[in-house]
């Protein structure tokens, strides 16, 4: 390797422990322990539809915030903390794909969570309200509309069947379109169900299926393990997005944690022509990434955790297209790199 190359490698490590470093001087205020009753939402690394559905169905960010602490399974010690697990949850987040071939996208979102009642005792259920818009930037002669629009309202439930077994489900309806085009394929139906099995707190075991709303992939099958071997890696194998996760600073009462990963995006939208016709785009892409998180202390053996959070990330996205409900051809476009942020509380 040469020296210019070598340079290059340790100023990169060394930017991303000053930002590590600089993540948690901001997010220093004292972590949510595992036996506390606060809720707080989890890092939501998403802002297209179909990421932001596999964030909400897979494991480990969806359950982080709702369950896995003994808190959630434990009945409220006193009145005050019952009326903690009923503080909304909130998120926000935006990602940037830049123009490339003349064709760029920008989105942004934010969502709300708010706990039911525990009828059936806690955790409870969440209704979910969210709110995500998608900018592209096209050449006119596309014909692509210049923003759309996803408006979702969902629920969304985890319930521990014995010691061994955790569900989780969720459904949700969502209204996306560019806002004249109000037809029926407007409307979609996004969620799935989970399951996860785990007889040593290292190894929990997943199998579940996700409906992601799109044209050209309605549902797709969710399956794999997270295997953490020690308190400082953790390597999610769940299809369709794995991740491997390492600790790259522990503080006091916050960790900054790295990662690797890969999956794919996109999302289906309706959208009137501009010959007035009613039709329906789906963008899709795959995507490798890297990303520093902040959070609270992560507790061994338990892989969601509470607390104030902060997420970057950048990658490359490829094999991305749009396609059309009408008879209108594929565009492929050129491959680009990706920009994404969160902070939730």
């Amino acid at each position: 390797m040469s020296e210019v190359r070598q340079t290059k490698l340790i100023l990169s490590a060394r930017r991303m422990v000053i930002l590590c470093v600089a993540v948690i001087g901001l997010q220093s205020q004292p972590a949510i322990s595992q036996d506390s009753d606060d809720g707080s939402s989890s890092v939501r690394l998403a802002s297209l539809p179909t990421e932001n559905t596999l964030e909400e169905t897979l494991p480990p960010s969806s359950i982080e915030g709702q369950f896995a602490t003994s808190g959630d399974l434990e009945p409220p010690r006193s009145v005050f903390s019952q009326l903690k697990r009923f503080r909304p949850l909130v998120n926000a987040e935006a990602e940037w794909l830049p123009s490339t071939g003349g064709f760029g996208i920008s989105s942004y979102g934010a969502a709300i969570k708010v706990p039911m009642y525990p009828i059936f005792g806690p955790p409870p259920p969440l209704i979910q309200f969210r709110y995500e818009r998608t900018d592209f930037q096209s050449p006119s002669e596309l014909g692509l509309p210049d923003d759309v629009l996803d408006l979702v309202v969902g629920i969304s439930w985890v319930r521990r069947i014995n010691d061994r077994w955790t569900v989780r489900t969720m459904g949700s309806v969502a209204f996306a379109s560019d806002g004249d085009n109000t037809s029926s394929d407007a409307w979609q139906f996004r969620g799935g169900a989970f399951a996860m099995y785990s007889r040593d707190p290292a190894w929990i075991w997943t199998v579940g299926v996700i409906a992601l709303g799109r044209n050209d992939l309605p549902a797709v099958p969710a399956v794999g393990l997270i295997w953490q071997p020690s308190d400082s890696f953790k390597l999610d194998l769940i299809l369709p997005r794995p991740r491997m996760n390492f600790l790259l600073l522990d503080g006091p009462s916050r960790q900054c944690w790295g990662y690797l990963g890969g999956g794919f995006s996109g999302g289906t939208w309706a959208f009137e022509r501009g010959d007035g016709q009613h039709d329906q785009l789906t963008y899709g892409d795959w995507r490798l990434v890297v990303g520093v998180e902040s959070v609270p202390r992560v507790v061994p053996g338990v892989p969601f955790q509470r607390g104030h959070k902060i997420g970057l990330e950048v990658g490359y996205s490829f094999a991305r297209d749009l396609e059309f409900q009408s008879d209108r051809p594929t565009i492929s476009l050129d491959d680009t790199a990706l920009l994404q942020a969160t902070i939730s509380f």
